[in-house]
């Protein structure tokens, strides 16, 4: 009888631990992590297929500075990398190192981080809004962010100026943690000042932010001026590089080389002067266009239909930003936490200003734009019939965006990431020690050349030859072994890499032909 009643006890026993589990641990969050977690690591490294010139980059020049200690271009630990010659952002290509060292350089290493990034920006994203805002909103925050199309995308490529929101929103989550202890407010300066290794669009976006906040907090009086003094040091002493950076190639100053980094020079326009102007009406106006389609029409950024956030959300974000500036006016007189987002979104719509945006130069704005949409979504909680309306409504967009991402996005997307490219250049690389003529029809060749043939940098460095050398994206004729464009095939050539539209052009007597999906290889008979 007494084994009878210990078994009979169990099930208490076990509802208790859940419910104790339950009080600890938001099932609301588990439940949007899970969901998040599924969708992004589903097919992880095979969608998007291939690889992008930009994500090839990065993870070229982090394998480079692993290995040899220098990038491409021959810069030693650049803070900033030299690129294409108008540079490219260090921080996602330093945060790549730790997974390229140890499973390689492969396109599911470049990729790891920033699916593993994307996935801890859900809990903090969450707990972000339950500071700032309120339990609700929070997790109705996290379960709009695990079923982000921009969101889920971003997390499964490796996009360099992806790391910006990223990073900024774990800067964001410690200021407001700063907000009860005030200790936090240093290391939130510093992870924002961190930020400004990501993007170039920082430059404009974080001392808008920054300034607001710290002028919010300090009138209601939530940090000591000697807390705030320590912190914005702190800011301006992780910032400096950058800022010698832009100092740097503003006045085309010398590169400064110290025994640790380098602060480069770089060869071309900086793309940080490049991507401003002062069309402001211009600006806002495709801004505003982007904001209401969600779509800039390039394939790897957003699907159309879809958008960032699904397109129906533009009017429940707008509406979430007029109520947080609504409590706040109204109760101006008190401190009001979720100040944060109103800074947030005014940063945004500050750099949005002054550039000329597409999705990921907006991505600053993506985080706000989810929160003031869970504001919205919070408010319109007590009617059943919008929650139950906007419920159905976005279960339907998701399982409509996975279905298209998961399906025909394969092979839409397959020309933009070059879709067998690697499989290509990997087979011709191996027929043959001699001449390799690649297809000059790639954004950038030669860097998949590098990325797949895991080239010694110094070699390419000391024998590459560029037909636009110090412009702002510097186009490679030629290095080592390779030679970029069917046009400038040497007549030693014993290896061609031809996209499928010009194989059917070519007539090449006396070589074999091997076709992958979006490309074709001849090899020269007797080469190997």
């Amino acid at each position: 009888m007494s084994d009878a009643q210990s078994t009979l006890s169990l099930p208490s026993g076990n509802g208790d631990r859940l419910r104790n589990l339950s009080a600890r641990v938001d099932l609301y969050l588990v439940a949007a992590l899970l969901v998040g977690l599924l969708v992004r690591v589903w097919q992880f490294g095979e969608i998007p297929p291939g690889l992008n010139q930009d994500e090839a980059s990065t993870a070229y020049d982090a394998f480079s500075i692993l290995q040899y200690g220098v990038d491409r271009n021959g810069s030693h630990n650049p803070l900033v990398l030299i690129s294409w010659g108008s540079g490219m952002y260090g921080l996602a290509s330093y945060m790549e190192m730790p997974f390229i060292a140890i499973f390689g350089l492969s396109v599911t290493a470049a990729r790891l981080v920033f699916l593993l990034a994307g996935l801890a920006s859900l809990p903090i994203f969450y707990y972000m809004l339950r500071d700032a805002v309120d339990l609700r909103t929070a997790r109705i925050g996290v379960a709009l962010l695990a079923i982000s199309p921009w969101h889920i995308m971003n997390s499964r490529w490796g996009l360099d100026s992806s790391m910006f929101p990223l990073v900024f929103l774990v800067g964001v989550y410690l200021l407001v943690r700063s907000y009860r202890n005030e200790r936090w407010l240093i290391p939130a300066f510093a992870v924002i000042a961190l930020s400004l290794y990501g993007y170039g669009t920082a430059y404009v976006a974080v001392p808008v932010f920054l300034a607001l906040c710290l002028g919010y907090g300090l009138w209601f009086k939530k940090w000591s001026w000697k807390v705030a003094a320590y912190s914005v040091l702190t800011f301006s002493i992780v910032a400096l590089p950058i800022a010698l950076f832009v100092l740097i190639n503003t006045f085309q100053w010398k590169t400064i080389e110290t025994p640790f980094f380098t602060i480069p020079r770089l060869t071309g326009v900086p793309r940080f002067q490049t991507m401003s102007n002062l069309d402001i009406a211009g600006n806002i106006a495709n801004a505003t266009k982007l904001m209401i389609t969600q779509d800039d029409g390039l394939i790897w950024q957003a699907i159309p239909l879809f958008g960032f956030m699904y397109r129906f959300t533009t009017v429940l974000a707008v509406f979430g930003l007029g109520l947080l500036c609504w409590r706040a006016y109204t109760n101006r007189d008190s401190f009001q936490s979720s100040f944060v987002i109103i800074a947030w979104s005014a940063a945004g719509m500050v750099l949005c200003a002054f550039l000329y945006v597409n999705v990921n130069r907006a991505n600053i704005v993506m985080f706000p734009f989810i929160a003031c949409t869970a504001v919205a979504v919070s408010y319109l909680w007590k009617y059943r019939v919008a929650v139950g309306a906007l419920v159905a409504a976005f279960a339907i967009a998701f399982i409509a965006f996975v279905a298209n991402y998961f399906g025909p996005y394969r092979n839409n997307a397959a020309s933009a990431f070059y879709t067998s490219f690697g499989d290509a250049i990997t087979y011709a690389a191996a027929q043959t020690q001699g001449q390799v003529c690649v297809t000059g029809d790639v954004n950038m060749p030669y860097i998949f050349v590098l990325f797949y043939t895991k080239e010694d940098p110094r070699t390419f460095s000391s024998t590459v030859r560029y037909d636009n050398p110090g412009a702002e994206f510097q186009r490679v004729a030629s290095f080592d072994r390779y030679t970029f464009g069917l046009d400038r095939c040497r007549d030693d050539t014993e290896a061609v890499i031809a996209t499928k539209a010009e194989a059917e052009r070519i007539n090449a007597p006396g070589f074999s032909r091997k076709d992958f999906e979006l490309y074709t290889v001849f090899t020269k008979d007797g080469g190997a």
